[in-house]
């Protein structure tokens, strides 16, 4: 079970590609420059591939770009999500139930989630021990599926989560027809155009209060690529060094070899003179000894 976790830690999830322009080469080439690639898996009926880096960690960080640009073709970067058939819908809900008879209260859920509590928008209780989660980010519910069964345990009994797939209008409410207003002597018919300003202004206000979220968002997105920067400036640094290493040991061994060659020079030089010493002598001798005859 670990190292099936593990496994999918390292899996890096693209999605909207265009698979008639980018093919396995393409996407090889451009994640190779954030780390080392096992493998590569494209599924053209989901739009969609499955890089597999070597260490989680590269994944984690890629993940927090949320988006790219591979040529002409923006992608999405997400973490790997086990219900295949919805991997192209973040959802920011997970479901949580309890098996057995055991009592699933706030309090506990709360304690178990610890970690994750700045992280938590709401938490609604079911009936028969279930509850709903909403997260800040989609990306929170991804993390938690992929984590072992037994880091989230309440009376020595696992939870079981799934997460939850939402229909999200993507359209403002500004573009919405009004809905149908009760009417009466209290509450005449409003103007369909004041009940528009009224709806535009709420969808505004909504996403005044979800800045502060994005905002975060564009910070972590932000310090994910200083990360890739520092490392990519330090994998430049290393080439540069290696190749001062190798003009330097270069020009080491031309002057070894100038100066090896100079020593056999001087030492050929040396025993010429040493060979003339020796043969002057003997050429005096023999003239002093013509003379004496």
């Amino acid at each position: 079970m670990t190292s099936s976790i593990n496994n999918n830690r390292c899996k890096l999830l693209v999605l909207d590609l265009d698979v008639k322009q980018i093919n396995m080469d393409i996407l090889r080439t451009f994640f190779s420059l954030y780390g080392v690639i096992e493998w590569i898996q494209i599924f053209p009926e989901f739009n969609s591939a499955i890089i597999y880096f070597v260490n989680y960690l590269i994944a984690d960080h890629l993940i927090n770009y949320r988006t790219c640009l591979i040529g002409q073709n923006n992608v999405r970067l997400r973490r790997f999500r086990l219900d295949q058939t919805n991997w192209n819908t973040d959802s920011h809900t997970l479901y949580v139930k309890l098996n057995f008879d055991c009592i699933l209260t706030e309090e506990a859920l709360r304690y178990c989630f610890r970690d994750y509590q700045p992280h938590i928008n709401k938490l609604d209780l079911l009936h028969d021990n279930q509850a709903l989660i909403s997260f800040t980010n989609y990306d929170y519910v991804d993390q938690i599926l992929l984590m072992p069964s037994n880091a989230f345990i309440i009376n020595n009994v696992p939870l079981v989560f799934e997460r939850m797939i939402e229909k999200i209008n993507k359209k403002s409410r500004w573009d919405q027809g009004p809905s149908p207003l009760p009417t009466g002597p209290v509450l005449p018919a409003r103007d369909p155009v004041i009940h528009k300003l009224i709806s535009h202004i709420e969808y505004l206000a909504k996403q005044l209060r979800e800045q502060p979220n994005h905002s975060r968002n564009e910070i972590e997105r932000l310090q994910a690529e200083v990360f890739i920067l520092k490392n990519e400036n330090a994998r430049l640094k290393s080439k540069q060094d290696l190749s001062a290493n190798k003009n330097l040991e270069k020009r080491l061994t031309v002057l070894e070899d100038v100066s090896n060659r100079r020593s056999t020079k001087d030492y050929h030089h040396i025993r010429r003179e040493r060979s003339s010493s020796n043969e002057k002598p003997t050429k005096r001798r023999r003239k002093y000894k013509l003379d004496d005859d």
